[in-house]
């Protein structure tokens, strides 16, 4: 799915000989992309200040993308259906945040469980995105190296009594667990 503006964009670049024409269509791929994680990423933040919780979106962000783009897991078949399912989930996601009376109990458990899914699942690989030995083995490292952080900053979050925040961090390894899941049942 190409856009009209990134084409046009794309055309500016190529007659102004910034770049060559020959790289158009990879010059105009990358802008969809970024258009479109600019568009995520500008929902997510305007859902945040719509529920006034954009901390919470920014952290919960923080979080999810570095170990999502490790782990894989499930993708929409569309663009649309993916923005859709991205506006969902991070509504549920703040909703939870907001209205559920969490415990440091609570937090630690589900992220123990959490984590333990992720561990033992990650990478999952797409149909549209299928990995080699390599890629799985440097996937794998990077999605437990940032596990283990996330583990690490949500007992410290707790130890040092920011539960809210340590909530947000758990939040994004729970969504990562449950898209690796996805991912896995939905082949």
């Amino acid at each position: 799915m190409k856009s009209v503006m990134t084409e046009r964009i794309t055309d500016i670049l190529v007659n102004n000989e910034i770049i060559i024409a020959e790289n158009r269509n990879l010059y105009s791929y990358g802008l969809q992309q970024g258009l479109l994680i600019f568009l995520n990423i500008a929902t997510i933040l305007g859902i945040g200040m719509v529920l006034n919780m954009v901390r919470e979106s920014i952290i919960f962000l923080l979080i999810f993308i570095p170990l999502r783009s490790n782990a894989g897991g499930y993708h929409a078949k569309t663009q649309l259906r993916c923005y859709l399912c991205s506006v969902a989930m991070i509504t549920a996601t703040l909703v939870g945040i907001k209205i559920v009376p969490w415990t440091g109990v609570i937090c630690l458990s589900l992220t123990v469980v959490a984590g333990t899914i992720i561990f033992f699942l990650a990478p999952v690989e797409d149909a549209n995105k299928p990995l080699g030995q390599i890629e799985i083995a440097v996937y794998k490292k990077r999605t437990r190296f940032s596990l283990v952080l996330f583990v690490f900053l949500v007992l410290l979050f707790c130890y040092i009594g920011q539960l809210a925040i340590s909530v947000c961090i758990m939040m994004g390894v729970v969504v990562v667990s449950i898209v690796l899941v996805l991912g896995r049942v939905l082949k």
